[in-house]
């Protein structure tokens, strides 16, 4: 299989879930965006689902890509680890709420992309991790986790965050004070 190509599809895949939503789009219209045949897309993906999955898996490393590539411009881990939610959840959350299709693309990620959505926060758990191994261990107000239960605490707590902010300010304030409770800043 071509990679370039098959990344090529995701690509345009991402454009299109997020214009149209998940259920709204067909194989159809994402071979034709794509520009190959509907039966050329099936030689890379056997159904929408398997090409939603690999969207979510795709879309998560763009974000964790542009969170690696913009950590060394922060200097604390405060600034970095909120960095990575500014990537990851906040920038585009004003959008989730305001536009349906956005919306219902993140809905059907829990329902039809739930291993990719897991994965997907795997992989920022493990910046996380990163970032808050990197801080003295006596500066953190919570000692007694590992900082692998700390990433995963911070990334299941902005998951919720998400459900009850009314905009991307409250999300931000949010975060920041659970940041300044673990990180005793």
């Amino acid at each position: 299989m071509d990679d370039k190509k098959k990344l090529h599809i995701l690509t345009v895949a991402l454009d299109v879930f997020f214009k149209y939503g998940y259920k709204r789009v067909s194989m159809n219209e994402i071979a034709e965006a794509a520009g190959i045949s509907r039966a050329g897309l099936y030689l890379y993906f056997k159904n929408k689902e398997e090409v939603f999955n690999a969207t979510i898996l795709h879309y998560g490393d763009l974000l964790i890509e542009e969170i690696v590539e913009g950590l060394s411009s922060k200097e604390t881990p405060e600034d970095k680890i909120l960095f990575a939610f500014e990537v990851w959840s906040i920038n585009n959350f004003d959008q989730s709420l305001n536009s349906p299709e956005v919306k219902e693309m993140t809905e059907s990620s829990y329902t039809f992309a739930q291993e990719a959505l897991h994965a997907s926060y795997k992989k920022l758990e493990v910046v996380l991790i990163t970032i808050l191994e990197s801080q003295s261990k006596s500066a953190r107000s919570l000692d007694t986790l590992s900082p692998e239960k700390l990433a995963h605490l911070l990334t299941s707590a902005t998951r919720g965050f998400k459900i009850v902010a009314r905009n991307s300010s409250e999300l931000r304030e949010m975060i920041k004070d659970l940041l300044r409770m673990i990180l005793n800043n």
